[in-house]
């Protein structure tokens, strides 16, 4: 005998009102339900000497003892709507797994379904049954973290632009985001690629935000962090071994395809372009450095905010029970160094593979090999046991980082050539003296293109080099009575000592004299 299947509240309505000795009438006007069917679950409950404590059996075993006694009262006949569920129960696994094969649709599967079930559900029953059995595999369950235990870690999937001003390219800047999932205290930080140095310079600036050491950090299978994926024993890459044995805490891979293993980061990946991406979004940028600063001050205020419906932040949260529990950052955060040979080229640059830039070292050790010991922020060059060379390391390709200490002297002299214009020229003049300012300044004057004045202004400069400042401006206030000036002008006085002669007041007047007749003689 078929029956209506009903919720266990109203079930368990229906037996207490049953045992008060309520009439059927008064239990349909009380819980809804019609007489017939409250009739039918007394008459089972009795048959089945079910005990007043109903509410301790949960509806699947009910439902078991019902379809049971049906079977017992009435012929073992198995009721025909328990008869399909079970039958489809039963290919339900397999009916999920084929979906996931090409060319296979839930249409193909409910024919083949029909063919071999005479009493089959119908095309949208069917369908209706594969999306409820999906639903109950995907149920999830809560996870409760432990405070000071894990730093999750993951990139989002979209990336900031930047413009490197010295090229004029536009690049796409990684963005990783970290999260402390007990508090969900959360920083981001901008790298440039998801290499392993950037990685690691991410998680050293995530540890310096947090002020502190996590007992594990947990990452997705990241090429930058795991070598060969496995739910069991994944395989991490040798660097970051080394950076889980350099702070003393332990790494994680989640599952292959398992995102909810990392459920707080990744839901933080999608704050963070509600609370980041978005303010910044009409900003320009021009280095990774400018980016983390705009970072920072939303990152504070995202961690300081109250939690929706709580009267505490992440911050809070953190400070209070994390931060004390976190163990103490080292002096010295770790930076992997890298080694690699070169030999010092003709323009006394060794080159740097990995970024294809190239870094220079003292000309005197042209044609030498050399050694190039780099981490993610510097480069050192080193030949034999001798350090050379020291650079910030600049990752832009077929470029060049060079130290005018490096050069030679021509090469020097070459390039403060190529940057002289009038203003160098006035200010190395002002340095010397007013009046070798205004020789400056009327030499400059002195031709049309000024770029053909240079050679004058540098031969004029040379000579407080040779005849000392003081008296090169002595000799430029000798020529300012002339109105006059030119860098020969300037050489033949000091060449001949005249700044030296004392000048005399009307040195070219004609002195009074007997022979010399006045203008009366010429009346």
């Amino acid at each position: 005998m078929a029956f209506k299947t009903l919720r266990m509240d109203k079930k368990e309505l229906i037996y207490k009102y049953n045992s008060l000795g309520y009439s059927i009438k008064k239990i349909t006007r009380l819980t809804g339900i019609s007489r017939n069917t409250i009739k039918k679950y007394i008459r089972h409950r009795k048959g089945l000497e079910i005990p007043d404590t109903t509410s301790s059996l949960d509806s699947v075993s009910l439902e078991n003892k019902l379809a049971s006694k049906n079977e017992n009262n009435e012929n073992n006949e198995i009721d025909l709507e328990t008869k399909r569920d079970l039958d489809f129960q039963s290919q339900a696994a397999y009916y999920i797994d084929e979906l996931k094969r090409v060319g296979v649709t839930r249409h193909l599967l409910w024919r083949e379904y029909k063919i071999k079930n005479k009493d089959a559900y119908s095309y949208s029953r069917f369908c209706r049954k594969i999306k409820s059995y999906k639903k109950s595999l995907a149920v999830t369950l809560k996870l409760e973290h432990k405070a000071a235990y894990r730093l999750s870690v993951d990139y989002t999937g979209k990336k900031i632009e930047w413009i490197d001003k010295k090229t004029g390219q536009v690049l796409k800047a990684e963005v990783l985001v970290c999260t402390m999932p007990y508090s969900a205290y959360t920083f981001a930080c901008a790298v440039r690629s998801q290499k392993q140095e950037d990685f690691v310079q991410a998680i050293n600036n995530a540890l310096i935000y947090m002020g502190g050491l996590p007992e594990v950090i947990q990452s997705d299978n990241l090429k930058s962090f795991v070598i060969k994926a496995d739910r069991y024993e994944p395989t991490f890459n040798d660097l970051c071994i080394q950076m889980s044995s350099y702070y003393g805490v332990e790494i994680e891979a989640t599952r292959v395809g398992k995102p909810k293993d990392k459920a707080s980061v990744e839901r933080h990946v999608n704050i963070i372009y509600n609370k980041i991406y978005g303010p910044l979004r009409n900003e320009i940028f021009t280095s990774i450095k400018q980016i983390n600063q705009a970072f920072l001050p939303l990152l504070n205020k995202l961690n300081q905010e109250c939690l929706q419906g709580k009267d505490y932040s992440r911050q809070d949260r953190f400070l209070q029970d994390e931060k004390p529990h976190m163990g103490a950052l080292p002096n010295k955060m770790f930076d992997v160094e890298k080694s690699t040979k070169a030999k010092v080229q003709m323009n006394y640059h060794v080159i740097l593979g990995e970024d294809k830039h190239q870094y220079s070292v003292p000309y005197q050790y042209v044609g030498k090999s050399a050694i190039i010991v780099y981490t993610g922020t510097y480069v050192q060059v080193y030949c034999g046991s001798e350090r050379i060379a020291v650079h910030k390391r600049d990752r832009r390709k077929n470029a060049y980082s060079t130290l005018a200490a490096h050069m030679p002297e021509k090469h020097l002299r070459f390039l403060e050539r190529k940057g002289w214009d009038a203003t160098y020229f006035k200010r190395e003049a002002r340095k010397i003296g007013d009046n070798t300012l205004w020789a400056m300044e009327e030499l400059l004057k002195s031709k049309s293109l000024i770029e053909q004045t240079y050679n004058s202004c540098l031969g004029v400069l040379s000579l407080s080099k040779k005849y000392g400042s003081q008296r090169l401006d002595k000799a430029c206030e000798m020529t300012r009575d002339r109105h006059r000036v030119n860098y020969g002008i300037l050489r033949n006085i000091l060449n001949n000592n005249m700044d030296k002669i004392k000048q005399q007041d009307n040195l070219f007047s004609i002195p009074k004299h007997d022979n010399i007749r006045g203008a009366d003689s010429y009346q």
